[in-house]
């Protein structure tokens, strides 16, 4: 079993990871995913050819960079009510979580070397919609109910859990209860609107600190995913918190996540000028090591991203 301790990002290595890519799924790839639900594509021929080459190319560029990879982003969805939603039952449910963990594997062995350490991830959304948020869980069900796809990724040989675009604190406070119960390593990654706050009006210090307290601090570290660095900054800044941070999926450009979901095509912004955003983030915050991309990020942003930072990583190495 992983500790948290021996994650590679938690030793100064620096990672990259993906998510977000149903949007390139969709406008670019011409799929129709039933609710926002990408994990079903992985029985579809054309399906796992798309998944497989858009994650090849986001493996590509870390590597060339000399950066290892957290494979993991297809499972977002795939828990029990979405699944119910679109016919799963629990058993088909818990058979494609395995098979998506055996998917990221097969990247993993592939690519792994001591340059470039791979990992494979589970990452689970919230039970309901991150961006259109209604009811929320409390602690309780939220363990009960996250416990299901841990459990399950657990048994498949996942490295780690990340929960992405959470905007709860009480769901997040649940599901890190559960992982910590299953002995899994959990990255609460959040999504934060703009001026850097929860959808529940707590500041990002504010949210870890109460997801810390509650669980004897138990997550390994916090992201942030699913916005622009020009949005989620106001959210910063040089406090003592901040090195419970560990990562940023930022979306390539900065736009309502809602709308973004709803154009019709797909906005990739400007991979250069979003690693240089990205490298700024690095000076500022060396501690930090995993540096992704989320909504309309490709193998071409991770490389601008990861050869940026990398460079950063470097020359502050030399001083």
């Amino acid at each position: 079993m992983t500790h948290a301790r021996d994650l590679p990002q938690s030793q100064g290595r620096l990672m990259t990871c993906g998510g977000g890519f149903e949007t390139w799924l969709q406008y670019v790839d011409g799929f129709e995913l039933r609710h926002f639900c990408a994990f079903e594509l992985i029985d579809d021929p054309r399906g796992r050819a798309c998944l497989a080459d858009y994650h090849r190319k986001l493996v590509e560029a870390a590597v060339a960079n000399g950066v290892g990879v957290i494979n993991e982003g297809l499972h977002y969805r795939a828990s029990r009510d979405w699944g119910t939603l679109i016919g799963y039952s629990r058993e088909a449910l818990e058979e494609i979580n395995i098979r998506g963990i055996e998917f990221y594997k097969d990247f993993a062995r592939e690519y792994k070397s001591e340059a470039t350490p791979m990992l494979v991830g589970g990452v689970i959304g919230p039970r309901g919609d991150a961006y259109n948020v209604g009811r929320t869980p409390d602690e309780a069900e939220a363990e009960d109910y996250h416990a299901e796809q841990i459990l399950t990724f657990k048994k498949a040989g996942a490295d780690l859990v990340t929960a992405a675009t959470f905007s709860s604190v009480a769901e997040a406070t649940g599901l890190t209860r559960a992982a910590k119960a299953a002995g899994m390593p959990v990255v609460i990654s959040f999504f934060v609107a703009k001026g850097g706050k929860l959808k529940g009006g707590e500041t990002l210090e504010e949210a870890i600190a109460q997801v810390d307290a509650a669980t004897d601090s138990a997550p390994a570290y916090y992201m942030i995913n699913c916005t622009h660095p020009t949005e989620f900054m106001p959210g910063l800044d040089d406090g003592g918190w901040v090195r419970r941070l560990g990562g940023f999926m930022p979306n390539a450009v900065a736009m309502d996540t809602l709308d973004l979901c709803k154009l019709g095509h797909l906005e990739d912004g400007d991979p250069a000028e979003l690693g240089g955003q990205m490298a700024d983030l690095a000076r500022r915050y060396p501690h930090i090591n995993v540096w992704g991309g989320c909504c309309g990020t490709d193998g071409r942003h991770i490389g601008e991203i990861t050869r940026q930072v990398a460079a950063v990583r470097k020359a502050g190495a030399a001083a």
